[in-house]
């Protein structure tokens, strides 16, 4: 029987300052720094997905602690379980559990984007429910990424299956498949830093949220 992937990712948090953004309105709603004026708010699931070394982990702690939402990670999920197909299902039904908690509102999943259990979520949810940001650098990029990663983040101790012995070959064998992946927002981060990512993402996300 093949085993399931493994992501062990830590859900650490930075903080980050808010860029500006036209009209005085949108800016006085979407500019609020205190949880009490925050949780007026309301937000959809902000689903991150992208390969190994895109920033999906960085992105998401950072959106985190902007807006005080919580990140559900898949990778924790599955720590959690027997590297096992039937570990695999019980890690993704433990999360959907966990996002029905939040009744299917305000936080923030951090997944590749490929696996066939994220559909689910937007087959059960109507347009604005789920806004997916897709996060795509080149290639090579990826590669000299991962490289920079602790071993254990590199892959060492990870599987996604017994086709995949590593983050690279699993970058290498999906590079393709992720392309054909429709979402919402779609970045490049191949040229771009961390908080000109998260920049771009906060003013994108401004028309989802209510």
């Amino acid at each position: 029987m093949k085993k399931s992937g493994r992501y062990r990712t830590a859900h650490l948090i930075e903080d980050q300052s808010e860029p500006g953004f036209h009209g005085r309105a949108l800016n006085d709603k979407l500019s609020i720094t205190s949880a009490r004026e925050m949780k007026k708010l309301s937000f959809p699931i902000i689903h991150i997905i992208g390969l190994p070394g895109a920033g999906k982990t960085t992105l998401g702690k950072k959106l985190s602690k902007k807006y005080g939402l919580p990140v559900f990670n898949i990778g924790t999920y599955r720590s959690k379980f027997p590297a096992t197909e039937e570990g695999e299902a019980d890690a993704w039904v433990d999360l959907f559990r966990g996002l029905s908690r939040r009744k299917w509102w305000d936080c923030i999943l951090e997944t590749t984007g490929l696996n066939c259990r994220e559909r689910f979520l937007r087959n059960a949810f109507p347009f604005g429910r789920i806004v997916t940001v897709k996060l795509t650098a080149q290639r090579n990029v990826l590669y000299e990424r991962i490289r920079k990663k602790k071993d254990r983040e590199q892959g060492d101790e990870w599987l996604f299956s017994d086709d995949y012995k590593d983050k690279y070959e699993f970058t290498r064998k999906m590079f393709k498949y992720f392309k054909e992946i429709s979402a919402e927002i779609v970045i490049d981060t191949t040229n771009r830093s961390v908080q000109e990512v998260f920049k771009k993402v906060v003013s994108d996300l401004r028309v989802w949220i209510r």
